[in-house]
């Protein structure tokens, strides 16, 4: 995946502004865990809590790698583009097959964030009798399903192939 789409869905994720300390972080990740865990939370399945370790890890990363003097900065880096509150890091990708990833990327994302907001926290259910959000899920999420199968089908060789084939796999939860 894309550094900084997973940067930019990350600091959504955990609800963290750009600029985030380490103690924003940890706070952060501590409040969601016990929402999310499988166990003591109020989602039976682990899906949410695994996504939110994957987040944690990823924004964990970044503050190692980066100072925050880079993060800050209204001019970031030279190879990270410049920065934009609304978009995070905004540099044009001349790969056409990125572009279409990243749409599909940011529909997936919205329709699961949606489904969450719509379930207002019952938890999951797979069952189209018991759960009409999933319904509406399943239909936001196929167009999205059929972009990552054009790009798997079109350009296998791609260097987005394989965040798709992860991506198409990890949506089907949904249908089980």
């Amino acid at each position: 995946m894309d550094k900084k789409l997973l940067l930019n869905d990350s600091l959504h994720f955990l609800g963290l502004n750009p600029g985030f300390t380490e103690f924003e972080l940890k706070e952060s990740y501590h409040k969601l865990a016990k929402k999310y865990h499988p166990d003591s939370g109020e989602f039976t399945s682990d899906v949410m809590f695994l996504e939110l370790n994957k987040h944690y890890e990823s924004l964990k990363d970044f503050l190692l790698i980066h100072s925050e003097e880079e993060f800050i900065g209204t001019e970031v880096r030279e190879d990270l583009g410049s920065f934009d509150k609304n978009n995070l890091y905004t540099k044009p990708s001349k790969d056409p097959v990125f572009h279409e990833y990243k749409l599909a990327k940011e529909k997936e994302t919205e329709a699961i964030l949606h489904y969450y907001e719509k379930r207002n926290l019952h938890p999951i259910e797979l069952s189209e009798s018991l759960n009409k959000e999933l319904v509406q899920l399943r239909k936001d999420l196929e167009p999205v399903l059929s972009v990552y199968a054009e790009i798997l089908k079109k350009h296998p060789t791609s260097l987005w192939a394989s965040d798709a084939k992860d991506s198409f796999e990890r949506l089907r939860v949904w249908w089980s």
